[in-house]
Formats: structure tokens, C-alpha cells, sequence
């Protein structure tokens, strides 16, 4: 008598093959999704580095056009300026007007300046840009002696 057992040999291995391949699926898929993860926590971390860059930029173009401890109004600095500031290259410009009150006794000068900071070609998967713009015054009485205003 023969026994049932010789038919059915081999019987597991296509099972075991496809076992195998789903697992292998499902591993490759979580392992996709970790290195999206992790690129998007470094773009995070890339555009947090950005911005602190572009406010940089910014607080340096506010010291050069307000420049504390002196009585006259400053013209911008050359504009555009190009700053490196931990591997990121910031774009600052400046634009200024100076408006006097009706009494003409006070110019203010109203300083606007916009700070990019970027990292990167533009188009590329990593490219990182952050940009700032402020707007600034300084106040100044016109007539001797020279002083800021309140």
C-alpha cells in the first residue's frame, strides 16, 4: 500500500516561496518608509538652520542701517549684500526712505529689509530656502542738537 504522503511532497515549498516574497515586500516597504521619515525630519531640521540664517541676516542689516550710539540717519547698506552663515548663503537687500513730521522737527527713516537664506540648487529634492522681511524706523530730531526721539 502506498501512502498519501508521497503525493502531496513539495507540497510547502511554494508556500515557503511565497512567504518569503510577501515578507520580503513588507520589509522593503517599512524600509521605504523609514527613509521618508528621515528625509523629512533632515528638511525639518534643514529649514529650522534656514530661517535661523535668514534672521541672521536680518539682525545684521538692522545693526548696519540703525547703528546704536549715533546721532545720524545711516543709508542702507550696498544692497544686495551676500552673507555666508553656516553653509547657507544669505540674500539681504535694504530699501529706505526718510519722512519728516508736518512741524519738520523729526525724520524718521522707515528701513525695510528682506533677508533669503538658502541651501542648495533651486529645483532640487533638497533645496531649503527661508526668507525674512522686516521693516524698521529710526526716529531723529532735525534741529540741534541731534538726538533719537522718544
Amino acid at each position: 500500500m502506498k501512502s498519501i504522503a508521497y503525493r502531496a511532497k513539495g507540497f510547502m515549498l511554494p508556500v515557503a516561496i511565497f512567504l518569503l516574497v510577501t515578507l520580503a515586500g513588507l520589509v522593503g516597504y517599512a524600509m521605504r518608509l523609514s527613509l521618508l521619515a528621515n528625509l523629512g525630519t533632515i528638511q525639518d531640521v534643514q529649514g529650522a538652520n534656514a530661517y535661523l540664517a535668514a534672521r541672521a541676516g536680518v539682525e545684521w542689516g538692522a545693526f548696519q542701517v540703525l547703528s546704536p550710539g549715533s546721532t545720524d540717519m545711516k543709508a542702507c547698506f550696498a544692497s544686495p549684500s551676500t552673507l555666508t552663515i553656516n553653509n547657507f548663503n544669505v540674500l539681504l537687500t535694504c530699501d529706505r526712505s526718510v519722512l519728516q513730521d508736518k512741524g519738520n522737527t523729526q525724520n524718521v527713516g522707515m528701513y525695510t529689509i528682506t533677508s533669503t537664506a538658502s541651501l542648495g540648487v533651486v529645483g532640487a529634492q533638497d533645496y531649503i530656502e527661508r526668507r525674512i522681511t522686516v521693516t524698521l524706523g529710526r526716529c531723529l530730531y532735525s534741529g540741534p542738537p541731534v538726538e533719537e526721539c522718544n
